[in-house]
């Protein structure tokens, strides 16, 4: 068995037995794994403090078994438990609906350091002042581009000729349209400048100059609208933190 440690940020947990745990990781080296952490409950449970909490960052040390995807953790040591995060309703509902998007979206053992770096830098966002609501839209922008899921801002997604202010974004084509293809493509709707612009900036941005980017009310209210459905749309279903923070607003 060949033994592993690598840092990780915790997306779920589910009891196992009477002691033990499974957990779902993102990894720095190793992309999502899941892992089976034993003796973590029960009264000879062993000490992990927060590690095992959602979204917490911890190093990880696993034993990676030839031809099964459940591996077994020997050490899970807490780096950051984000508590800022925890003790803001809003923040905490983000963050959680960031690890549900980041596990719903990616297949195990796929690795990806250039996601596991985005979900860590914006946990630390939202640990800031920075408004929880832009910290995700920034997350999903740059999560999208990762995956190759980028929605077509600077010409038309199906006939690839340009848009004027009048193209309109249409889900099933993944982008913006022309209105020659707009009729044939599916149902479409309106897009402001701004929105258009605000995407293109985020998606072409480092990370650091894009948490600084200020986004007007008005687009920041269409730009959730418009990443909400695209992503429901892509992913194929409603994720569970999505209601919640519309309960919360």
């Amino acid at each position: 068995m060949a033994i592993n440690k690598t840092e990780a940020i915790v997306l779920r947990h589910r009891e196992l037995r009477e002691t033990s745990l499974i957990a779902t990781f993102y990894t720095r080296d190793f992309g999502k794994i899941n892992g089976v952490i034993k003796g973590v409950r029960g009264e000879r449970s062993q000490h992990v403090g927060g590690a095992l909490e959602l979204f917490a960052r911890d190093e990880i040390v696993f034993y990676e078994k030839k031809g099964s995807d459940l591996f077994l953790v020997s050490q899970c040591e807490l780096i950051n438990f984000f508590p800022s995060i925890r003790s803001d309703l809003e923040k905490l509902s983000y963050a959680s609906y960031l690890v549900e998007l980041t596990d719903s979206a990616t297949p195990l053992g796929e690795k990806s350091e250039e996601i596991f770096t985005l979900l860590s830098k914006s946990l630390g966002l939202l640990c800031a002042k920075a408004s929880a609501r832009r910290a995700a839209r920034i997350f999903e922008i740059k999560f999208l581009k990762i995956l190759g899921m980028m929605p077509a801002m600077e010409r038309c997604a199906v006939c690839s000729g340009s848009v004027d202010d009048g193209g309109r974004f249409n889900l099933k084509a993944g982008g913006l349209v022309c209105g020659s293809c707009g009729a044939s493509s599916g149902p479409s709707f309106p897009i402001l400048r701004g929105t258009r612009e605000f995407i293109k900036h985020i998606a072409s941005s480092d990370f650091e100059r894009a948490s600084r980017i200020k986004v007007a009310e008005r687009v920041g209210k269409e730009l959730e609208a418009i990443l909400r459905k695209f992503i429901d749309y892509h992913i194929g279903r409603r994720l569970n933190t999505v209601a919640f923070l519309a309960s919360i607003k």
